[in-house]
């Protein structure tokens, strides 16, 4: 009899105290030891999470990884969770890290559990919360084109709170819901030896044969068939993921899918299978699915390797900022457009003679850009920085005011109207935070808090109110409407502090 699942959930930056690999060995009912290789497996998968890893080539590069990697375990007596969030599938061991912000609140932890489980100890109240809440967020910011109804109702059906198993039963659904629309067919290759003569007759290996093989005819044909690569990049998927779940929802549906690809030719997966796929408008529809398994099953790199860790992990901090950015954009006013990142020409005094060699100098003190710009008509209005961290002291601190006053200090500088009309032109920024019950909870209930500089340039603090994730995507964003709104308007007097 197969050993059950475990599952271990851990939040990113959690307590030490918590992470413990005795305290993680009692909880979970598995060795000390089976944790630390587990972990350790974990990090060697995804050693090259962060592009930074091979800057420098002087370092150690595996030492390089290690720092850089999902989890340090450098320590004897515990683990430390860095900000990846994510989960990752190590035989029988699932180990999923969710971000901080949706970590319960302890005092409503006295609710009764929801406990239908192999392994019930991680399934406290709220996990499941936490974990919507964090899919509701990937699914906006990456367009992975989640539906909420599908995360419904597995959470109504009591089972375990398991990411692996979500996504695992998102690729299966969205799979089966294209099937039922029509089996994909495409136009294949064949080379064959035929009695007869029929589509394109291969002479050059036709030639080339011998007396008692001319019988037969050396043809090219192609044929509209269900065995394609698309298809047995599915079977297989298909397969991986029936070993590995452990859902009776899952290997249900799994198994009637193994069933209508029972005629597709199994093969063992590697990276360069999902490279070669290319969408067209007649395979478009089976995009999604496509996604999900690549995201779950796609070897890592290095051709002829099993993959013995399944799974992803993002950087919590790039996952907030495109998360803001996609919300912005759909609450923008008429005439406004959002520039994120990259697509803002930052920078770019250059093309000013007079300025040339000041840009010059200012570009090697200032790599980094702001996380997004509000613009009207190719004019920079409104300068945005997303800060996933506390916010401490009902002030933001030095480094975050200086950085976002030098922005605001450019784009002044590359401000249309100034060049052309000769006016000075205040451009304001603004500070997002995230908050919810046990996160900011001090911003959480302010509209937004109101600073200002000593040449009269405002800054602002809104929170994003991530609470209203667990149950819903808020696209309403109040706070930040309502302040972008006020800034675009240049309504109402300031009553700011100074910064």
């Amino acid at each position: 009899m197969p050993r059950q699942t475990v599952t271990i959930t851990l939040y990113e930056h959690q307590d030490s105290k918590e992470t413990e690999y005795s305290t993680l060995a009692q909880k979970y009912k598995i060795s000390e030891k089976e944790i630390y290789e587990t972990l350790r497996k974990i990090n060697r998968e995804f050693k090259n999470i962060r592009s930074e890893s091979n800057d420098n080539p002087d370092q150690n590069k595996k030492e390089l990884s290690e720092k850089l990697a999902v989890f340090d375990i450098r320590y004897s007596d515990y683990v430390g969770v860095r900000h990846y969030v994510g989960f990752a599938a190590v035989g029988n061991v699932f180990v999923q890290v969710l971000p901080k912000v949706f970590k319960p609140n302890p005092e409503k932890a006295n609710k009764p559990q929801i406990n239908n489980t192999t392994d019930g100890n991680d399934n406290k109240d709220g996990t499941w919360d936490s974990i919507m809440a964090f899919i509701r967020m990937l699914n906006l910011a990456y367009g992975l084109k989640i539906r909420d109804h599908d995360l419904a109702y597995l959470q109504g059906r009591k089972l375990r709170p398991n990411l692996y198993e979500i996504f695992i039963y998102l690729f299966a659904k969205s799979l089966w819901n294209e099937i039922q629309r029509g089996y994909h067919r495409e136009y294949v290759e064949l080379h064959s030896e035929e009695k007869f003569l029929r589509g394109k007759l291969l002479l050059s290996k036709q030639i080339r044969k011998l007396p008692h093989q001319l019988n037969t005819f050396s043809v090219e044909v192609h044929e509209l068939i269900e065995d394609n690569l698309l298809n047995r990049i599915f079977y297989a998927s298909i397969r991986i993921a029936l070993g590995k779940t452990a859902w009776q929802t899952n290997k249900k549906l799994l198994e009637e899918l193994m069933l209508v690809f029972d005629g597709v030719t199994p093969i063992r997966l590697t990276r360069e299978h999902f490279e070669r796929v290319h969408f067209t408008r007649l395979n478009e529809r089976f995009k999604h699915p496509f996604e999900l398994a690549k995201l779950l099953f796609m070897p890592p790199k290095g051709e002829g390797r099993d993959r013995e860790v399944s799974g992803f992990f993002v950087d919590m901090n790039e996952l907030f900022e495109r998360f803001i950015a996609k919300i912005i954009r759909r609450n923008l006013p008429e005439d406004y457009d959002l520039l994120y990142q990259e697509e803002y020409p930052f920078l770019k005094l250059r093309r000013y003679t007079r300025e040339r060699e000041k840009c010059s100098k200012l570009t090697k003190c200032l790599p980094q850009k702001p996380d997004y710009v509000i613009i009207r008509r190719e004019t920079p209005v409104l300068v945005l920085d997303a800060k996933y961290r506390e916010f401490k002291e009902n002030m933001p601190s030095s480094d975050m005011a200086r950085q976002l006053y030098v922005y605001s200090k450019i784009l002044e500088h590359d401000s249309k109207e100034k060049r052309k009309n000769k006016i000075e032109p205040k451009i304001p920024a603004v500070l997002i935070f995230p908050s919810s019950d046990t996160y900011n909870k001090e911003l959480k209930n302010k509209k937004y808090l109101e600073f200002e500089f000593f040449d009269e340039t405002k800054l602002y603090v809104v929170a994003y109110d991530v609470e209203t994730l667990k149950s819903r995507l808020d696209m309403d964003m109040k706070n930040i409407r309502y302040v972008i709104t006020k800034i675009l308007n240049h309504d109402g007097k300031s009553s700011a502090c100074s910064v």
